[in-house]
């Protein structure tokens, strides 16, 4: 929801509904066995609160931010350096619409465009292929934030 007196989105905070709603996902994440070694998240404010909630509940403490999980500008950047992570490292990438749904398009297909929209809260799971680059991916699964809430329910 929108927070009054605020009219950037940069500056938008998480809103309560967005707190319970993060650590319910990531209660559906520990159900279905995913962990995590690293989280990467924009600048933004939401972006670092919901990055601390997601590596509180995961019990992951390495949190670095990334401008081009923001800026486009910096995107290519960070695009290049995914190739550069090991394949067994369990990392999060926490930023914004339309760019989470356009690098998920990339890492599968190599195209750029936005044909894959990522909900709010929702969570793409990728299988880095090694030795790519550009980087690419295998698609293992992307869930709604109410599917992952629906599987922490049991």
């Amino acid at each position: 929801g929108e927070i009054p007196g605020l009219h950037s989105d940069d500056q938008r905070p998480l809103t309560p509904k967005g707190e319970k709603v993060t650590i319910n996902v990531c209660e559906g994440l520990k159900a279905l066995g995913v962990g995590c070694d690293e989280i990467w998240h924009s600048p933004l404010v939401r972006a670092v609160e919901t990055a601390r909630i997601v590596g509180g509940e995961m019990n992951c403490d390495r949190l670095v931010v990334q401008e081009g999980l923001a800026d486009e500008t910096e995107g290519e950047a960070l695009f290049d350096s995914l190739s550069k992570v090991d394949p067994n490292h369990e990392l999060f990438l926490v930023g914004h619409q339309p760019y989470m749904g356009e690098w998920t398009v990339r890492l599968i297909s190599g195209a750029v465009t936005d044909l894959v929209s990522v909900s709010k809260s929702g969570v793409v799971c990728l299988d880095p292929i090694p030795g790519t680059k550009p980087p690419k991916a295998q698609l293992r699964w992307l869930l709604r934030s109410k599917h992952l809430q629906m599987i922490a329910k049991g």
